[in-house]
């Protein structure tokens, strides 16, 4: 009969910690040295795609659609904000409230119309907040922008409700809104 405790038991070589850094300052990856490495699809001229994306976009400047909108067509600043609900025309429809006006020596380029929008927590979840921003942000760049003078900030605040409204009530609204708007811009103008 053996015992137990004389026998030796094979054990296991010990193992790092994924998640532990390893000597050589690699944290975590597999191990296996005995996996393929990943080939990719290489491009024309031995350049890989995102190498060959990278050239051909150094040539040309890139140029901005009139539809697009980008950072500079946002109001960002708190103060920029301030001042227009200050100075500007306002104007409320049953979900939305919108100040039109220009901001003068705050604005750093009054060639471009800017937006600006406030949705709160009381119109919805996150979801519904961002989805009513996106709708907001595409009625502007298709038709709010054309209607107004170059140099003109808006602000549009969502109302109780805007949430649950559909793209077309949204877009229906703010034309109605901002068509009241750009009248009392010209008449100013005048």
């Amino acid at each position: 009969m053996t015992d137990e405790k004389d026998l030796s038991t094979a054990q296991s070589p010990p193992q790092t910690h994924a998640r532990i850094p390893r000597p050589d300052g690699l944290a975590g990856g597999t191990q296996d040295s005995e996996t393929p490495a990943r080939e990719g699809t290489g491009a024309v001229d031995g350049l890989d795609s995102a190498e060959a994306a990278r050239l051909e976009g150094e040539g040309a400047p890139r140029t901005r659609s009139a539809l697009s909108f980008g950072p500079a067509d946002r109001l960002h600043r708190r103060a920029e904000y301030l001042r227009l609900q200050k100075i500007g025309a306002r104007y409320q429809t049953a979900h939305f409230v919108m100040y039109a006006g220009t901001l003068g020596e705050i604005d750093r380029s009054p060639t471009r119309s800017r937006l600006g929008m406030t949705v709160s927590r009381r119109i919805g979840s996150a979801v519904v907040r961002n989805r009513t921003k996106r709708r907001v942000r595409e009625c502007y760049r298709l038709k709010l922008r054309s209607m107004f003078p170059d140099g003109t900030a808006l602000i549009v605040i969502a109302r109780i409700g805007a949430g649950a409204l559909k793209t077309p009530a949204i877009a229906g609204e703010l034309v109605q809104a901002a068509s009241n708007l750009a009248a009392r811009i010209a008449r100013q103008g005048r």
